[in-house]
């Protein structure tokens, strides 16, 4: 079933209730379907590490950058298994505001999207910008973007200041990055608009630097932080500018982002395997991306955990670990040395993927083949997640899990 989209795809942004806090849903698209090995390429080309070190794995040129989490208004039926795997949110680009369903993404950070300017060959039926029909668009003269990917994927183009709008908040003169060229391999999905990158402290590719879209965030938002409330096979939300205090249970627990990092990026201290006698104590580094599917940690991590899930094992044919279907994963216990009241559990199915045979099953947890693990959709939907820009800190909390 398609992700539904609004007739006409623009509206009036002087009808707009200029609210400073928002609410952003999160609909999932049930319309691209799953793939764990390329999600796992995808992951190591925004981080720069070559696939082809993996275990022997050789991973096809179809891999994107980008999978990650965003949202849309309205029910869509939550039940078909692909949800996980990409959600859109729905922004408005312009005045009046054209509706461009984008990739909220933490790992990365610009704002890109394919638009009127993109050469019809490497559109397929998304919803894009037309900078022509925006009475606020404003091209940059001399100024350009050019992104190229680990996995040889690339995209570039030209770069407007237009007003885009999230939910309530309006951000004007915001740098639109407008796609001229896409390497087929960024052409696959046809709901996704774009990407919209909110990492912190990381510049964008455009030359001469142009402010991010976080930047822009800083000086509008009612308190400068965000927040990603996702779902296990359901809609979710994000909140811009303030934190729902409905959306969660108990305390949120404050970690520091580390000082110079371009990421979220923050360290795991306290890890249990659900059956294991033992708590595991060391700082992990870890990146929250809610542009990444899957949960990627350290070898060491990742061999503890399927160690507990009897037939587990490195596939040369999936890229990845594998499971038999009919196990029962456990739970990923984690915790903090500042905060020893608190400490949370993502549900061992959350890491059944997907299935790739009759009997085997492809894992959510996966090796980052770094030394730092990325949180990825996997982790993050367990808990309601606050992006706080002005004390450079994420917050973690537990929520109501539905299923």
């Amino acid at each position: 079933m398609a992700v539904p989209r609004a007739m006409g795809g623009v509206f009036a942004m002087d009808k707009i209730d200029q609210k400073k806090n928002n609410a952003v849903d999160l609909v999932p698209n049930s319309a691209y379907r799953k793939n764990g090995a390329n999600e796992l390429a995808r992951a190591y080309s925004k981080y720069k590490k070559d696939p082809e070190n993996y275990h022997g794995g050789v991973f096809g040129g179809n891999a994107r950058v980008s999978s990650g989490l965003t949202g849309v208004s309205g029910a869509i039926d939550a039940k078909n298994q692909s949800y996980d795997r990409e959600y859109l949110s729905p922004l408005y680009i312009g005045n009046p505001g054209q509706l461009c369903w984008l990739d909220i993404d933490t790992g990365s950070g610009d704002l890109w999207l394919f638009s009127t300017d993109t050469p019809s060959f490497y559109l397929d039926e998304q919803e894009i910008y037309h900078p022509e029909k925006s009475h606020s668009s404003i091209g940059v003269a001399n100024a350009s973007w050019s992104i190229t990917y680990g996995d040889g994927s690339y995209a570039s183009g030209n770069i407007y200041r237009d007003t885009v709008q999230i939910g309530n908040v309006a951000i004007h003169n915001a740098t639109v990055e407008s796609a001229t060229t896409v390497s087929l391999s960024l052409t696959t999905d046809p709901v996704m608009s774009g990407i919209l990158g909110l990492a912190l402290n990381h510049s964008s590719t455009t030359y001469p630097q142009q402010p991010t879209l976080l930047d822009s965030l800083r000086a509008t938002l009612d308190q400068n932080l965000f927040a990603a409330d996702l779902k296990y096979q359901n809609a979710g939300q994000y909140h811009f500018g303030y934190i729902n205090e409905s959306a969660y249970s108990g305390n949120i627990t404050w970690q520091r982002i580390l000082p110079h990092s371009g990421f979220w990026e923050f360290y795991l201290q306290k890890i249990h395997i659900q059956g294991d006698d033992v708590w595991r104590m060391h700082n992990w580094l870890v990146v929250a991306d809610t542009g990444t599917t899957l949960l990627l940690l350290p070898t060491d991590l990742v061999e503890l955990y399927w160690s507990f899930v009897e037939g587990a094992f490195i596939s040369d044919v999936y890229y990845g670990w594998v499971f038999p279907c009919n196990a029962t994963l456990p739970g990923f216990d984690f915790a903090f040395a500042n905060d020893n009241a608190w400490s949370a559990r993502i549900p061992g199915h959350y890491f059944n993927f997907q299935n790739v045979s009759s009997t085997l099953c492809y894992g959510g947890i996966q090796d980052s083949m770094e030394p730092f693990g990325i949180l990825g959709d996997a982790f993050l939907k367990a808990l309601y997640v606050v992006f706080d820009m002005e004390h450079s800190r994420i917050g973690l909390a537990t929520k109501k899990l539905f299923s």
